[in-house]
């Protein structure tokens, strides 16, 4: 029984193990399902001894030729020793060594014996190893259930479940299916009449083939791992369910979310160049699809040698398809014939399709830089070319030209009083890439990290008033490698500032100034409260940039200090273990109540293996302090001024729609635009949002956290925003309102001056 796992709201998300752990015995394997791989690999394998003289000179024959060793899968005994013991590579080397691993095999093994191996353990795509778990998952059946078609499909997928599957390439694979049922019946394992009923038969499989309704494989991923780590390879086996903290609908809505504003911003670029693979056809294929025709493909597609041969089209066409990322929005195709209104193509199922020219396709000016485009296309021949791989998006019944962004995106949403995981996304697709941005990307923090600069100079005498200066600085440092000019990123230099509109408008110079004032020692002491190690801030005024790097779940970590009043929480994300009869074999709660029990801290002999494995699931390494970590009144001022932020400038016109004064948030935007953030909260939910590139090039110059991040946790947080009760604006005891002086920023009660009021700590009033 497989490892589930699971939101908090019992929506699955991951499926990890066999399918079915039962193995069959010769005997109990279905007879069509032993004629079907017979046909399909080995028709004589109860009469030889483990290999085929004449497919042994077929296949030395072609690792003569140029093309090498392709296809020839050998006798079902040659199959299995390669399975168990050898690698794919296909040299005469590797050739020697399974004739001679297969004789081996024969002389220790029977033939019903060495069937159930190949049979049982043979990968059939989509997590199935074994017929059992192919049937299950193919068909929603045993395989003692199949019929004759559904037993062809299986054996049709035997060889090269990534070239021939029924999910991703149903074509081929019926096609497949169709030669197995004619060997079959040229071998007399079927009747006429039994062969032409099969063929006949539609593929229909199950339909809820990892078809998860919620996307979060990411947070599936790392819990498997977890998992494996701490009780090892038999919780594969033993039907437990994994219940993340994850919330279903705030999953999907994050995702959805980034995959639209990704596009948004991708079109925004404009079109570009797509891989070309007109080569891969000679001059009659390329003059067949001119003229609509794709027999040529399927006509071979009857003959063994086609389903092997990388020197056959169709596997050509196939090997194309294959190297590009499955999207379960998108097909793949192979453009075939331009006409200025018409665009067709050779889809992944090698039908020829085709769509209509549209002015929605305006977006596809040639990209000639990530700065720079061509003029607006007015047909399809203006961009695209034959042989160029193309996706196309389905929306409903219709297909749409498409490209996938090239820029990645992660989001990070927790609750920020105790740090349970809401939503979870490590990257734009975990097809394209499964690689885990929230947890093991480190890119420059940009402005984003300010915040935390004005938090410690709050904490160290200053005032939501207090002015500096904003005029130009120049460093000339023997440390530099030139003379470092910061500036504003409007270019322009406001005076005298105070800190509230210094930290709302983003100043870079005031930022730079004040850090300068506090002290870089001092800065690293306080910022080290909100979880972000010492060792790994920069040790120059570049810290007030944000020139240090960090990962989204440690900036979602450091505003969550903010949102909860200054308490620094480990974010977590499984709440619970159930074993396969419903009992928990770990539970969360367990571990805060045992924390709460301060007496525990008096046995250290307690952490033992047993409490090693019952620890909480932690994304990043815990600190577990439960005292406030920063004054709850330097958090409040903090937090105010980022709700004001979220009604002012372009911040504010974008948020406007959101109605609502109770949540902040800071954008980030690193040199170049390399990286973009925005982490925002509410006192109930805290999400970080990046966007960037993975190889570190430029988003664009015209591109900003409110350009591209904003957006995508405007919209997230548009779909929570009716889940989060309205936060009363309750001011935390000692402080107060006082009246401050617009020239001087100090305390100022003359009412004939131009004068503001202001947060002020009670204790400053004082000084």
């Amino acid at each position: 029984m497989p490892l589930k796992v699971f939101t908090s709201d019992g929506v699955l998300i991951g499926e990890f193990g066999e399918i079915k752990r039962r193995p069959l015995a010769f005997d109990e394997i279905p007879i069509n399902i032993k004629n079907s791989f017979l046909a399909a690999e080995d028709d004589k394998f109860f009469k030889h001894q483990g290999i085929s003289y004449k497919g042994l000179i077929r296949s030395v024959i072609r690792c003569l030729s140029p093309n090498g060793c392709y296809g020839g899968g050998g006798t079902i005994s040659m199959q299995v020793v390669r399975g168990y013991l050898l690698t794919r590579d296909q040299t005469l080397i590797r050739k020697a060594k399974e004739i001679f691993l297969a004789l081996e095999l024969e002389g220790k093994l029977s033939k019903e014996e060495i069937f159930e191996l190949y049979v049982n353990r043979n990968f059939f795509g989509n997590r199935s190893y074994g017929i059992e778990a192919a049937s299950n998952t193919y068909f929603n059946k045993s395989s003692i259930d199949l019929n004759l078609s559904e037993s062809a499909t299986i054996a049709a997928m035997a060889q090269s479940p990534s070239r021939i599957n029924a999910i991703k390439a149903p074509l081929r694979t019926e096609q497949r299916r169709n030669w197995i049922l004619s060997r079959m019946y040229q071998l007399r394992y079927i009747s006429r009449d039994e062969y032409n009923q099969a063929k006949s038969s539609p593929l229909e499989v199950a339909k809820n083939i990892n078809l998860y309704t919620v996307d979060a494989r990411y947070l599936a991923e790392l819990a498997r791992q977890d998992i494996i780590k701490r009780y090892g390879l038999e919780a594969y086996k033993n039907g437990w369910s994994v219940f993340t903290t994850l919330d279903s609908k705030s999953q999907s809505s994050a995702q959805k979310n980034i995959t639209d504003q990704l596009e948004i911003y991708h079109k925004r670029h404009g079109w570009i160049k797509a891989d070309n693979y007109s080569q891969i056809f000679d001059e009659s294929d390329l003059k067949a699809l001119t003229n609509l025709d794709n027999s040529f493909i399927s006509f071979n597609m009857e003959m063994e040698e086609s389903f092997n041969s990388d020197d056959y089209i169709g596997n050509k066409i196939a090997n194309v398809f294959s190297s590009y990322p499955f999207y379960e929005s998108h097909i793949k195709a192979i453009v075939i014939k331009i006409e200025d209104k018409k665009l067709f193509f050779l889809n992944e199922n090698l039908n020829i399709d085709s769509i209509p020219w549209s002015s929605e396709y305006e977006w596809a000016r040639k990209r000639i830089s990530i700065n720079q485009k061509g003029p607006k296309p007015n047909s399809f021949t203006e961009f695209l070319n034959i042989g160029d791989f193309i996706y196309l998006k389905i929306e409903q019944e219709f297909l749409s030209l498409d490209q996938i962004p090239e820029a990645e995106a992660s989001l990070i949403s927790i609750n920020p009083s105790n740090g349970a995981v809401k939503a979870y996304i490590g990257g734009s697709s975990f097809t394209k890439s499964n690689f885990d941005r929230v947890r093991l990307s480190y890119p420059q923090s940009g402005s984003s990290f300010k915040p935390f600069i004005y938090a410690t100079a709050l904490a160290n005498g200053y005032n939501l008033s207090s002015l500096i200066n904003d005029a130009p600085l120049v460093f000339d440092d023997k440390n530099l490698e030139s003379i470092w000019k910061p500036k504003n990123y409007t270019g322009k230099f406001y005076g005298p500032t105070p800190l509230r509109e210094a930290l709302i408008q983003s100043i870079n110079i005031v930022s730079i100034k004040l850090l300068r004032e506090l002290g870089i020692s001092n800065a690293h002491d306080y910022i080290d409260n909100f979880g972000y190690e010492k060792s790994r801030l920069p040790s120059d005024l570049s810290l007030a940039l944000g020139s240090g790097n960090f990962s989204p779940v440690e900036m979602v970590r450091g505003f969550s200090v903010i949102a909860n009043g200054g308490f620094l929480i480990d974010p977590y994300y499984i709440s619970r273990i159930e074993d396969r009869t419903g009992n928990v074999i770990y539970l969360q709660e367990d571990f805060v109540n045992a924390k709460q029990d301060k007496n525990l801290s008096a046995f250290p002999w307690l952490d033992t293996l047993e409490m090693n494995i019952k620890r909480p699931y932690y994304l990043i390494k815990p600190y577990s302090k439960s005292e406030r970590v920063i004054d709850e009144r330097i958090a409040f001022l903090v937090k105010d001024t980022l709700q004001e932020l979220m009604t002012r400038g372009t911040t504010g016109r974008k948020a406007a729609f959101l109605n609502r004064k109770d949540i902040a948030g800071k954008t980030g935007t690193t040199n170049d635009s390399v990286s973009t953030w925005f982490s925002g909260f509410h006192k109930n939910l805290a999400t970080t949002v990046w966007v960037g590139t993975d190889d570190f090039t430029s988003l664009g110059e015209n591109e900003y956290g409110s350009t591209i991040a904003l957006p995508i946790w405007l919209d997230y947080m548009n779909d929570q925003i009716q889940n989060l009760e309205i936060e009363k604006n309750t001011i935390p005891e000692n402080i107060s309102f006082v009246r401050i002086n617009s020239d001087t920023g100090k305390i100022d009660n003359n009412k004939d001056i131009d004068s503001y009021f202001e947060l002020f700590l009670d204790e400053n009033i004082k000084n």
